[in-house]
């Protein structure tokens, strides 16, 4: 190595540790949560020239920057007009529907009519039968659009709905659709149809994060009904056919007043996204009359949430309906990565005798997930929480079902990132026939899965055990 290569070599080094002792400091203050500070600390501290640029890259999270350019203009509801639903409610259920109502921008609703999917051929079919009947608009917002036979169907009805006249707009994520967000949705584009995209990831536009994701899925057509769930718009979630390597997923058809609730939600990031405002937007159409729904009995409260909304509206309601439950707490999730206050829930809950299951993947498709999530189970199972592998292949739908009186149905994961970095939507189901939905659902999922035991955990070796809690440690930034 010359004399050159050596001073310029120990030049970045110093450069390196000079923006690491900066920004240490700097993230002290941000106020994170705990566990994401000190991984951050301990990546930049410890390599410096890894830690720096990936900070810069995904980890400041310009929160306050983003919210202030969020359209919040849109009128929250009034509390007063839920009250005649709340009272109608068992005690804990309703103090979970009045903290939703403070921390978030809606009231629960009456007059619903719920449907779920559990089953992608099943979804495709109403997805894509909800839009071929709409008359006004079609609104679609997610995070992954496959470049496959899924995303170019639903492309070209899109397409076709806009030369038909209705108000087609589609809203992707920058990261999760990135192979998808240009050339491939021209055709909607052509027809009249508008496409927009949430915070691009490169740092070349005056709006833009690498973090910061909108993972929500949610179709609304005419104001009237939506599709909400865990389902992204690919062949791995749903299609017109059975597909061997299909996730298991959940979606929801909201129709009824939450649908409205859903539709300002896609407004709030639609406006955001791309600058448009239409003044009678929120409007919801009037159903045909030849219109054919199920009684609607349902009591839905949806929950837009995201690093945007200082509360963190769906983090407080499932911590706070943790801690009240008496009796059960069954959760379905792809992905289990908990912060200590939801570990720390969970244990306290099985302690206390409540019925605590977590139905998960044998193996999901982040390897890295698993690990950390793993870390968790030794001494969650030692406290009384069950915990159920899914055997079929990759489960990813986000349930929850506690004590009979609340169930929910989201896009939101039970880690870190869901309930702390992404913007998600979730639907708090108030009704026993509505529970009962998801409850069933949840038993059918259990029918392919098998219990972990104690004894499993305790046969895992020195490496394993090492890599899971290294994993634990470096989860927030995953």
């Amino acid at each position: 190595m010359s004399a050159t290569q050596w001073l310029f070599a120990h030049s970045l080094e110093i450069i390196g540790y000079l923006l690491a002792i900066l920004l240490i400091p700097r993230i002290l203050l941000e106020r994170r949560h705990p566990g994401a500070t000190v991984a951050w600390v301990l990546v930049i501290g410890l390599v410096p020239f890894l830690g720096v640029p990936l900070y810069f890259l995904i980890g400041g999270r310009r929160i306050k920057k983003v919210s202030s350019q969020k359209d919040w203009r849109i009128p929250r509801e009034d509390p007063s007009q839920a009250t005649p639903i709340l009272e109608r409610l068992p005690e804990n259920s309703r103090k979970i529907a009045h903290l939703m109502t403070r921390t978030s921008l809606f009231t629960p609703r009456g007059e619903n009519a719920i449907r779920l999917i559990d089953d992608g051929t099943e979804a495709y079919a109403a997805l894509f039968g909800m839009i071929e009947k709409s008359r006004h608009s079609v609104e679609v917002a997610t995070f992954i659009l496959g470049a496959d036979e899924v995303g170019r169907s639903l492309v070209e009805l899109l397409a076709q709905k806009a030369r038909e006249g209705v108000q087609v707009r589609l809203l992707l994520d920058a990261l999760g659709s990135m192979r998808t967000s240009g050339r491939f949705v021209d055709p909607i584009r052509n027809a009249g149809g508008k496409v927009g995209v949430f915070l691009p990831i490169l740092p070349i536009r005056r709006r833009w994060s690498a973090n910061l994701r909108n993972h929500r899925k949610l179709t609304v057509v005419d104001g009237q009904s939506a599709l909400v769930g865990g389902m992204n718009l690919a062949r791995e979630y749903m299609g017109p056919t059975p597909y061997k390597d299909r996730w298991k997923d959940v979606s929801m058809i909201i129709t009824g007043s939450g649908a409205e609730d859903v539709r300002r939600i896609f407004w709030q990031d639609w406006k955001f996204s791309t600058h448009e405002v239409i003044d009678d937007a929120m409007a919801p159409h009037p159903l045909p009359p030849d219109a054919r729904v199920a009684p609607r009995q349902s009591i839905v409260q949806v929950v837009g949430d995201g690093p945007d909304v200082p509360e963190r509206p769906l983090y407080s309601g499932i911590l706070a309906a943790l801690n009240r439950s008496r009796e059960r707490i069954w959760v379905v999730t792809p992905y289990f990565v908990p912060d200590d206050a939801l570990s720390e829930s969970l244990a306290l809950a099985a302690r206390m005798g409540c019925d605590v299951r977590i139905i998960l993947p044998e193996k999901s498709n982040h390897p890295l997930v698993d690990l950390a999530g793993h870390s968790y189970l030794d001494d969650l199972i030692r406290a009384g929480v069950r915990f159920f592998f899914y055997q079929p292949g990759m489960l990813h739908a986000k349930l929850f079902s506690i004590d009979h009186e609340i169930a929910v149905v989201g896009s939101a994961n039970m880690d870190i990132r869901s309930f702390h970095l992404n913007f998600e939507i979730a639907s708090f189901l108030y009704d026993s026939d509505s529970i009962s939905k998801v409850t069933s659902v949840i038993k059918r999922i259990m029918r392919h899965c098998r219990e972990v035991s104690a004894g499993e955990m305790a046969k895992k070796g020195k490496l394993r055990a090492f890599s899971e809690d290294i994993c634990r440690v470096f989860s927030p930034l995953f």
